[in-house]
């Protein structure tokens, strides 16, 4: 279990996403060490689904998005 721990890299982003419903979702995104970009995440990613993890704040708790691809209106990094 420790090496498994070890081997997954995290590479954290900030990011604003714009869906097809017109909601945006502020969070981060994991872009491991595959991707140098965020903008190579979202072209080259072969994954289905992102995952937005939403910022923490004093009235709500963290919370998890999972994202289909086809509903991206447009992303952009929140730097």
């Amino acid at each position: 279990m420790e090496n498994l721990r070890e081997s997954y890299v995290t590479n954290y982003k900030n990011v604003a996403v714009k869906i097809s419903d017109g909601s945006i979702i502020k969070g981060k995104i994991n872009i491991r060490d595959t991707h140098h970009r965020l903008s190579d995440f979202f072209r080259l990613s072969h994954e289905q689904f992102i995952t937005v993890i939403s910022e923490e704040t004093k009235e709500d708790s963290q919370t998890v998005f999972f994202v289909n691809k086809n509903y991206i209106v447009w992303a952009g990094p929140e730097d």
